[in-house]
């Protein structure tokens, strides 16, 4: 029998053998390690996008229209206007208008005559001011007489002279009646007497107002028109001779007298034009009529007038012109 201490002996070497035996290497042990800690990667989010509405039909947005600078208007002055009735018109104030154009007479003032209208908005002229110069018309209008009548009428009479060098036609005037504040109150306008008037020539004329204003502060005559005048059938070779002035003591002037053809062409459609004046030179009355006959032979053919009528006011001088015409 074996013994115990011997048999554990022996047991312990069984067991180292066996061990290098099976293993035929030495195995270790390894060394714990600490576990690797995973870093998240940030993950980047798409932006977000926000959707918009398209609408079936696009209409793009209104585009800004720049504001138009107002220009001023230019008004031409007509017959019977002044700058009140303009003012108005426009919608202007009066003194705005007057001072935009330097007016410094309101009665030199000239149909024709070209005004700026300052209307809303607008800045106001450049400067210097522009002045509106009037531009003179060829023939003015002289000695005027105011005759009123009981029956609440008034004639106004005058004369235009030619005061340019060239012969004119189609003369009218105009006679406008004023209140204290230069307000029109009433304005007429007549054709001179004459057809044709020659340079430095004289032609009567008479305006009625048949419902004159009670009262009125002043006055303003004005030629509206005058051109150069054709003279291509006008018969200008006769005068008047004999002419004698009677005037009875009821008031009745009568003027009468032969007219005789000097020229060398037969003168038809002839007439006579009648002017009376009073001692300061103011016409007092006029009027025409056909002589009689109306057509005289030429080479010193004559023909009879006489022509009747009541002068406003004292006559102290007078003057008879002819006219007529020829054929072409």
């Amino acid at each position: 029998m074996v013994d115990a201490s011997v048999r554990r002996s022996l047991l312990l070497c069984a067991w180292f053998a066996l061990l290098l035996t099976a293993c035929g290497q030495v195995v270790t042990r390894p060394t714990a390690q600490a576990a690797a800690t995973r870093t998240p990667t940030a993950t980047l989010a798409p932006p977000g996008i926000t959707p918009t509405a398209t609408p079936d039909t696009y209409i793009p947005p209104p585009t800004a229209t720049p504001t138009a600078t107002p220009e001023p208007i230019i008004h031409s002055i007509q017959p019977g206007e002044n700058l009140y009735i303009i003012a108005a018109r426009y919608d202007v104030a009066h003194d705005l208008l007057r001072d935009v154009n330097g007016i410094e007479n309101e009665r030199a003032l000239q149909v024709g005559q070209q005004l700026l209208i300052p209307v809303a908005g607008w800045g106001g002229p450049a400067e210097p001011t522009p002045t509106v110069t009037p531009t003179p018309w060829p023939a003015q209008v002289e000695n005027v007489y105011f005759h009123p009548s009981p029956l609440g009428e008034l004639t106004v009479l005058g004369e235009v002279v030619n005061a340019s060098a060239s012969d004119l036609e189609q003369v009218v005037v105009q006679i406008a009646l004023y209140d204290d504040a230069d307000r029109l109150l009433a304005s007429q306008s007549t054709t001179v007497a004459l057809d044709v008037l020659a340079p430095g020539q004289r032609s009567p004329f008479a305006v009625l107002f048949t419902q004159a204003p009670e009262r009125y502060a002043s006055y303003q005559a004005t030629v509206l028109s005058a051109v150069p005048a054709y003279l291509g059938t006008r018969q200008r070779q006769l005068e008047p001779v004999d002419v004698t002035l009677d005037q009875s003591t009821t008031g009745m002037a009568r003027l009468s007298g032969r007219l005789r053809n000097n020229g060398a062409v037969e003168a038809f459609d002839v007439s006579v034009v009648a002017t009376l004046y009073d001692p300061l030179g103011r016409v007092v009355g006029t009027r025409s009529m056909a002589a009689d006959p109306p057509v005289i032979a030429f080479g010193g053919g004559e023909a009879t007038f006489q022509i009747e009528l009541v002068p406003a006011g004292p006559v102290s001088s007078y003057t008879v012109q002819v006219q007529a015409r020829r054929l072409p």
